[in-house]
Order: C-alpha cells, then sequence, then structure tokens
C-alpha cells in the first residue's frame, strides 16, 4: 500500500477510481449517459494532465544531466 501512496500515478487513480464508481451510482440510479461521458472526460483530462506532470520533469531532468556531461 505505500508503494501507492508514494506513487505519481496518484491523481489518474483517483480520477479513474471516481469514474468507476459514479459509473455504478449513475446506472444504479437510473441511466444518466451525459453523468457518466461527464466523468469519463474528467477522468481523461486528469490522465493527460498526470502524464505531462510525470514525464515532463523527467526529460526536463535527463537534458541537464547531459550538458553536465560535456
Amino acid at each position: 500500500m505505500a508503494r501507492i501512496e508514494n506513487s505519481q500515478w496518484k491523481l489518474s487513480m483517483v480520477g479513474f477510481t471516481a469514474f468507476v464508481l459514479a459509473t455504478i451510482f449513475f446506472l444504479i440510479t437510473g441511466p444518466n449517459i451525459p453523468g457518466i461521458l461527464g466523468f469519463l472526460t474528467s477522468a481523461i483530462i486528469l490522465f493527460i494532465i498526470n502524464a505531462v506532470y510525470v514525464f515532463y520533469p523527467n526529460k526536463k531532468s535527463g537534458n541537464t544531466k547531459k550538458s553536465d556531461i560535456d
């Protein structure tokens, strides 16, 4: 469990968990397609933001290491 709490992908996991729970809720209470699509859209946006957050600093730090060697 400690690996999940310290993961950089925690924001994406929260977004998709919220999507799954909202989908189950909306299907139980009545088929609300716009609500389900809204939560799916927000989960995808959170995933994209999280991916930029995870990959951009790694590329940036990789470029600084190369310049230190030269």
